[in-house]
């Protein structure tokens, strides 16, 4: 039937009205903390708030926001809250402060209470289902193509988003990122803050891009760890993965071949590719089981793609061909790497947020022509993942449109410190340049130069970007101008 005329009028008018009105929040809540755990001794607390599903209809449907919170170490130098976020989208960060306390300096904790929190639909925040079974590796998207191909992807990308309307229909059409912005505010307010400061780590950061463009006033200080290109949200950030992998592989490679004495894959880079590639041919006739994970060859690829985001972990990654090869893992380190990876993502809840955030924050490309072409392209310049960083998704089948427009970042209101790895395989470091640009003359860029990490404050110990962040924090003040800091 065709819409009438006055209808669209009426729901373009609606859709303007919240795209360009000051953002909607709802009353303001106070939380009641208790013990995470039941156990007095563990210094996080937890508590529950309540958020419109829709905020164009705050009086209506509401969801959860599990909250947590380390307050301030000590209280005479308590400066506010500070929000932490881990990325994803649908990572969980209730237990976010925890890892913050250990790591984060202890001039920083004296000042900020650490607030973690679960986004809408995440972990212990009205969680969000589309019924994925096995592990995480089993639900991915993007993931390489199968025997079937292009043709094999794109069925099941159109099977998975119409599971997904079927289990969670009601809900998808308001799992945006501008939404989990709102709900920030929702933390704000029930927390008694005029303004928060906020850590966020790979999505994070765009989290805490679109929280600041909506409530530019209620922004302290901002740090984006690893940071999204606003820009290329999302299939463009996808494809990204292509080129940023194939670099961080060749990097292994290169190594690798250099410490052939100790793990006899080859001592030239060829050697070592064809080496790893064989292996990949071998895992397909037989695969290696560890628990629930079926390692066969495109999940040795996607495995290694998460073990590369780091390139300190290069021996854990090594550690893994060798085991696959003898076929069984005993390697503590890739064990332990693995049972993080399995315990960090839940892959029912973690991939149906992913797609679910990513396939309604931008309206996809409807063609499956233009994936095919793409990931036939790309996998020819970067054969590692190209083809999957590249191809079709469940988004291009996504049974609903976004109700509102991507955000459009732009001078940001408030200052905030961008950090980025010129070698970060997650993120790629355009993304950071492009935050940095988008966000103006309020806004610095610290750059770590020759090092292969994704998230670097207080995690991969350069003295010069943390002495660049935690000032910041501590102050206030943003350095004179973008910082370049060297391994």
């Amino acid at each position: 039937m065709r819409t009438s005329r006055a209808a669209f009028v009426a729901s373009l008018t609606a859709l303007l009205a919240l795209s360009l009105s000051p953002p909607l929040t709802a009353a303001p809540q106070s939380p009641q903390w208790t013990d995470c755990d039941g156990n007095p001794a563990t210094p996080l607390d937890c508590a529950t708030l309540r958020a419109p599903l829709d905020y164009r209809a705050p009086g209506g449907q509401t969801v959860e926001l599990a909250i947590s919170r380390i307050k301030a170490a000590d209280p005479a130098k308590r400066h506010g809250v500070l929000l932490v976020n881990p990325g994803g989208p649908g990572g969980s960060g209730l237990d976010m402060p925890l890892g913050v306390a250990q790591t984060f300096p202890k001039d920083v904790l004296d000042r900020f209470d650490l607030i973690g929190f679960d986004p809408r639909f995440v972990g212990k925040s009205s969680p969000l289902s589309c019924g994925f079974t096995g592990t995480v590796f089993d639900a991915l998207w993007p993931r390489l193509p199968g025997p079937g191909g292009f043709a094999a992807e794109a069925r099941e990308a159109r099977k998975v988003a119409r599971q997904c309307e079927r289990a969670a229909g009601d809900l998808l059409p308001f799992a945006s990122t501008r939404n989990a912005a709102r709900d920030l505010d929702v933390i704000r307010a029930g927390l008694g803050e005029r303004r928060i400061s906020f850590y966020g780590g790979s999505y994070g950061t765009y989290l805490g891009a679109v929280y600041g463009q909506l409530f530019p006033d209620r922004v302290d200080r901002m740090v984006l760890d690893g940071a999204i290109d606003p820009a290329k949200v999302w299939h463009g950030m996808n494809r990204g993965w292509g080129p940023a992998a194939e670099t961080a592989f060749g990097d292994w490679v290169d190594w690798a071949a250099g410490q052939d004495a100790t793990y006899h894959f080859g001592a030239t880079a060829a050697a070592v590719r064809a080496h790893y590639a064989k292996l990949g041919l071998a895992l397909d006739k037989r695969p290696v089981q560890y628990g629930q994970l079926r390692l066969d060859g495109n999940t040795l690829r996607e495995v290694s793609r998460l073990v590369l985001y780091n390139d300190r972990s290069d021996p854990v990654l090594a550690g893994l061909v060798a085991d696959l090869a003898d076929g069984q893992l005993s390697d503590p380190a890739v064990r332990g790497f693995l049972d993080a990876v399995l315990a960090t993502f839940p892959a029912d809840n973690f991939v149906s947020v992913f797609l679910a955030v990513q396939c309604t924050d931008a309206d996809w490309d409807r063609n499956p022509a233009r994936y095919a072409a793409e990931s036939a392209l790309d996998a020819k310049r970067y054969p590692f993942f190209g083809a999957a960083a590249a191809g079709i998704g469940p988004c291009a089948y996504w049974p609903h449109r976004p109700l509102e427009p991507a955000t459009r970042i732009k001078a940001a209101q408030h200052s905030a410190l961008v950090v980025g790895a010129t070698g970060d395989s997650a993120t790629p470091y355009t993304g950071a340049v492009s935050m940095r640009r988008m966000l103006g003359e309020q806004t610095r860029l610290v750059t770590l130069t020759d090092a292969r990490m994704h998230g670097l404050y207080a995690r991969y110990g350069n003295a010069c970007v943390d002495s660049a962040v935690t000032g910041y924090l501590l102050g206030g003040t943003l350095p004179a101008k973008d910082l370049t800091c060297r391994k």
